[in-house]
């Protein structure tokens, strides 16, 4: 069975969730490729990044559960 591997951008607190296209508060013009792909840890800095770097999105309280468990 495969599974796909999700950026690491899903997850992050600074991505923009309502923008058609994948931006966030370090790349607002658009998220390189190259993190997109997970082929750059953005825990690490990255040009053009603003100094914003990856940072995990907290879970909404109604999905904790199913988290947890």
């Amino acid at each position: 069975m495969a599974t796909d591997i999700q950026p690491m951008c899903m997850s992050c607190a600074h991505l923009n969730r309502t923008a058609d296209n994948k931006t966030c508060e370090a790349f607002p013009e658009g998220i390189p490729e190259e993190i997109l792909t997970n082929q750059h840890d953005h825990h690490k800095p990255y040009p053009g990044d603003q100094g914003v770097r990856f940072e995990l999105a907290p879970i909404p309280e109604e999905k904790r559960a199913a988290v947890t468990s």
